[in-house]
């Protein structure tokens, strides 16, 4: 075949790819010694039964109308590679359902709790405008949900974790980026929103960017 077209060899090369990927992270599910955690779209049961269902279609990515939903490019963690993460760099969640309708697999499920409980959001006190200087209540004002966010009496932004569904609103508004000269030693955003099952979501309060940087991919204590 000529042209810019997929030839048969290519196209078997492709699929035996996808296959071994997903043989692999079938395996990779129990064998993960890391204990990495990815934040995931609505309807996630787990890491283990995620690795173990999602054949990499990208069905998800492309239905998600806003672009958050994409694919774990090739990294040491091998079997995540393919799968999807939340990323709040173009917008914020507002729960459509549509990742969860085209999943063929049932890697996410409306019947999952994450289907309305993505993660919690974790503020950074050290890239937080607010935390150091005051007068900052972008993300609690653009909260969606009631209570979520707060401004206690120092002028600090403080998460309801209870309430919190993680739907990323507060991580996408932040203007810290603009505001704050940059700083390698601290993260980007005054806020992000971690997996509920990471240790940076066990640990209680505001974090420092290291605690955000060190916990935020590590699967918290199961003792």
């Amino acid at each position: 075949m000529s042209g810019g077209g997929v030839t048969r060899r290519q196209f078997c090369a492709a699929g035996g790819t996808a296959a071994v990927l997903v043989g692999l992270a079938g395996a990779g599910a129990f064998q993960n010694t890391q204990g990495t955690v990815h934040l995931r779209p609505p309807g996630a049961t787990s890491e283990t039964h995620l690795l173990s269902h999602c054949d990499r279609c990208q069905r998800c990515v492309q239905a998600c109308p806003y672009n958050l939903v994409q694919p774990i490019p090739l990294t040491l963690d091998f079997p995540t590679v393919g799968t999807p993460e939340l990323l709040f760099r173009e917008g914020y969640c507002d729960f459509c359902n549509k990742c969860m309708e085209v999943c063929p697999t049932g890697a996410l499920s409306l019947e999952a709790a994450s289907a309305e409980d993505i993660g919690v959001a974790k503020v950074i006190s050290d890239s937080c405008v607010a935390w150091d200087w005051g007068g900052c209540t972008v993300c609690a004002d653009e909260c969606p949900v009631e209570g979520a966010l707060v401004i206690d009496e120092r002028g600090r932004p403080q998460v309801d974790e209870t309430l919190c569904d993680g739907c990323g609103l507060c991580e996408f508004v932040c203007p810290a980026p603009s505001l704050r000269a940059y700083d390698a030693s601290t993260a980007a955003k005054g806020i992000y929103v971690v997996g509920r099952n990471s240790e940076a979501a066990a640990l209680p309060g505001a974090l420092t960017s290291a605690e955000y940087e060190a916990g935020a991919r590590k699967e918290a204590s199961r003792e």
